[in-house]
């Protein structure tokens, strides 16, 4: 994903071949996506399973230099077996799983490549995220309904960043981060978010979740704008300027899903929390 993207010189048939490709690969994935949502169960958990494994080699790939290592098969075999146990209902299980799996992967990757913190970072940017989104698609209350409104904020939060960044463009964010994203597209995406936010809302729950519904969204989009910074970030350590080629008009998975990985954090742990808060109070 790199929606917050502008050019000094704009070249406006390369935007359109960007907006085409993605609007592409949006009519191929999307049903594909809504479809596991809706079902649920074993569905959505080998979509998620599916995503991970894919995330876990471009990431295993980008910080040891090399496809296929011992430590991508560790945080591999790891994530398999910890997101079974999810599935499942064991947690606990599943995250300390992760945990080893990372573990293993470390001591592996810093033979390999000296890399091991990096290798074992993988499981809480992406295991632990994969796990928190079976948790809410199959075990919260209405787990359905809020996994609609997780997907479609990022969704419009990457489609407002991409459209406000390639169209109004403005002052860059950070040359450290990206030297092409803009504050405009972080605005774009926030702004994209709480419409749709609301919209699904009120769709499914009722007018009386609008306002709130609302900030969700902004909320939401701000962490997803924040995680496609983030992997930015990574990318410029690791001199990439996209993590792979898996889908056209977007780069890779983890360049598609980096704002999914930071918006699901947040919507989890702010339900996690909001649960604990209800039960200490009776």
């Amino acid at each position: 994903m790199s929606p917050i993207i502008d050019n000094n010189e704009p070249e406006k048939p390369a935007v359109v071949g960007a907006l085409a490709s993605r609007i592409l690969s949006a009519f191929v994935m999307i049903p594909l996506v809504v479809g596991a949502i809706y079902l649920g169960g074993p569905a959505f958990t080998a979509m998620i399973a599916f995503a991970c494994m894919i995330m876990l080699f471009e990431w295993s790939r980008m910080v040891e230099r090399q496809p296929f290592t011992h430590g991508f098969y560790a945080l591999a075999i790891g994530s398999a077996i910890s997101l079974f146990f999810a599935a499942s209902g064991n947690y606990l299980i599943s995250f300390v799983i992760a945990f080893f799996g990372s573990i293993v992967a470390a001591y592996f990757a810093r033979k390999n490549s000296g890399t091991g913190v990096w290798s074992a970072f993988a499981a809480i940017y992406i295991i632990l995220p994969c796990i928190a989104l079976i948790w809410l698609r199959l075990d919260l209350p209405q787990g359905l309904a809020r996994t609609i409104v997780l997907f479609t904020v990022v969704w419009a939060a990457d489609t407002g960043a991409f459209v406000f960044g390639k169209f109004i463009g403005g002052p860059k964010i950070s040359h450290a981060l990206s030297p092409t994203k803009t504050w405009s597209g972080i605005c774009g995406g926030i702004l994209f978010g709480s419409i749709i936010g609301a919209t699904t809302g009120v769709i499914l729950f009722g007018q009386d979740v609008m306002l709130s519904y609302f900030l969700v969204g902004g909320g939401l989009g701000a962490a997803s704008v924040i995680g496609d910074l983030v992997e930015s970030g990574f990318k410029r350590n690791f001199s990439l300027k996209d993590i792979s080629g898996f889908i056209p008009g977007h780069g890779g998975a983890l360049d598609r899903l980096d704002g999914m990985i930071f918006a699901t954090t947040a919507m989890t742990g702010g339900m996690f929390v909001y649960m604990l808060i209800e039960k200490l109070q009776g």
